[in-house]
């Protein structure tokens, strides 16, 4: 394991990475008072942890560098970081989800939950207008709602490799488009570049794809963001009739 380090000491100073840089991660969170696995791109992690969920595509992530789907001081430490380097950042609830607020914490009558056709059980979520809460306690016909982040004064403790850095155009329009729509694999979608302009071929998998309109969108949302040497981009969504 690697050791835990400050983003400042990780790769002696020098910053190889930067803001917009392509990388592909894994990782491990744990909160550090119990060690428990709340997070991992591991399978094997997750089946261990208990959190393993069949929905969930397990194997290294796309992270863009600066887009903000990282905790900053996990981000930092990236940026000093090595290919194939684990690093282990401590981030305090202060820098996570904040510190646990007492407030947020209610007694709410059980027939008022049934009559939300609600029936709670113990340390499930729940949903109140609109709002998540953990269920602690279900006493005398009361039940005591937890709306804090379940992570909320909890201490996160990262396991972070970088497995590569990704520089050709190619796989980052794949990988791009496969984060939105991850039933389709990377090695099935066509990517032909020709200067300025890209065309993707999609899987015939694509008439699968929930919204497949706005997963595009998105898709294109981020190519004008973060890949500026493109200007038009073709789709081709071929679906054969005779098998």
């Amino acid at each position: 394991m690697g050791e835990e380090q400050s983003p400042s000491d990780v790769g002696g100073g020098n910053v190889p990475f930067s803001e917009g840089d392509f990388l592909l991660i894994e990782y491990t969170v744990t909160t550090k008072e119990d060690g428990k696995v709340v997070d991992t791109t591991s399978e094997e992690e997750a089946k261990k942890a208990g959190i393993y969920s069949p929905d969930e595509e397990y194997g290294a992530k796309l992270v863009i560098l600066g887009e903000g789907t990282l905790l900053k001081p996990v981000e930092e430490a990236l940026k000093r970081a090595d290919v194939s380097q684990e690093v282990v950042v401590e981030v305090p609830p202060e820098q996570a989800f904040g510190p646990r607020d007492p407030n947020k914490v209610r007694v709410v009558p059980l027939r008022e939950l049934l009559r939300r056709n609600i029936t709670p059980r113990i340390n499930e979520v729940v949903e109140i207008d609109g709002q998540k809460a953990i269920v602690r306690a279900i006493t005398g016909g009361r039940v005591l709602l937890d709306f804090n982040h379940p992570l909320a004064g909890k201490t996160l403790v990262f396991r972070v490799r970088i497995v590569k850095k990704i520089e050709d155009l190619s796989e980052k329009l794949k990988e791009l488009l496969h984060r939105w729509a991850t039933s389709l694999k990377r090695e099935d979608i066509g990517v032909k570049i020709e200067g300025s302009k890209v065309t993707i071929e999609l899987p015939r998998t694509a008439v699968n794809v929930d919204n497949l309109g706005a997963v595009l969108r998105l898709f294109i949302r981020d190519v004008k963001k973060y890949i500026k040497d493109v200007t038009e981009i073709t789709f081709i969504e071929k679906v054969p009739l005779a098998e």
